[in-house]
């Protein structure tokens, strides 16, 4: 959704159902989404025939892991872990549990270091979605 919010705002506000038509996403599920990320600050939205969503900063600017953050909370891979914190009963004899922290580990710096432009250049390069530098010039 932010990707294709990021490579079609400059066209004006982004719609909701423009974005489940390119997405083949539910119109349902984009507004539930949308909702958390309005309430993090990472889009701003208007309502009306002219409203629509964009960033509320540069996409360069908005990581993957401040997006899966405010929607999941979190990217532990079991529920013992949460933000590096270990809640188990069973932690001193685990013999899994320094694996699940490196995991979780590993993909915060991943999602830390990937913005939703480095998604945006990606599927652009890749012909997913193509950024349009302007808009199209219609002569009758």
């Amino acid at each position: 959704m932010l990707v294709d919010i990021a490579a079609f705002q400059d066209s004006g506000k982004v719609k909701i159902k423009d974005i489940s038509a390119r997405q083949d996403i539910s119109i349902k599920y984009l507004e539930q989404i949308v909702t958390m990320l309005s309430k993090a600050d990472i889009v701003k939205g208007e309502r009306g025939p002219q409203g629509g969503y964009v960033l509320s900063r540069p996409a360069s600017e908005i990581t993957v892991a401040e997006v899966v953050m405010n929607i999941e909370g979190t990217m532990a891979p079991v529920p013992c872990i949460r933000d590096g914190n270990v809640d188990c009963q069973r932690k001193d004899r685990c013999t899994t549990l320094d694996m699940w922290l490196r995991i979780e580990k590993a993909v915060m710096e991943i999602m830390n270091e990937t913005t939703i432009q480095d998604l945006l250049n990606d599927a652009n390069s890749k012909g997913i979605i193509r950024i349009q530098d302007s808009m199209p010039e219609y002569v009758i």
